[in-house]
């Protein structure tokens, strides 16, 4: 069991992780714009935690820029999708969409 990180250079090609690994997924993200990441997660990844984190220390100010966290436990092997998407909230089109391809073994 690893601790797996991954960014945006890691979407779209497969991803090779084990069952019980547990994968850090770091996105850029400005509070500021409105623009937030959402989340499609397959039932095989469990949720550890998904936050904000302020670029550096003491720059934890309302809309400060940064990146979002997302934490998962790898359940179940196979081929799973992830998909995050940057957007407004009130928007149904996102300004970015990513998809991660994680075979998990």
């Amino acid at each position: 069991m690893a601790l797996v990180h991954l960014g945006v250079g890691d979407a779209d090609g497969p991803t090779e992780l084990h069952r019980g690994d547990t994968v850090e997924l770091r996105l850029p993200e400005s509070t500021a714009t409105g623009y937030r990441w959402r989340w499609w997660l397959p039932e095989a990844l469990r949720l550890i935690a998904d936050e904000h984190v302020p670029a550096a220390v003491g720059a934890g100010a309302p809309g400060a820029a940064g990146v979002r966290r997302l934490a998962f436990d790898v359940t179940t092997t196979g081929l799973h999708e992830l998909r995050a998407e940057l957007a407004e909230p009130w928007e149904p089109l996102p300004r970015q969409a990513l998809t991660f391809v994680l075979h998990a073994v």
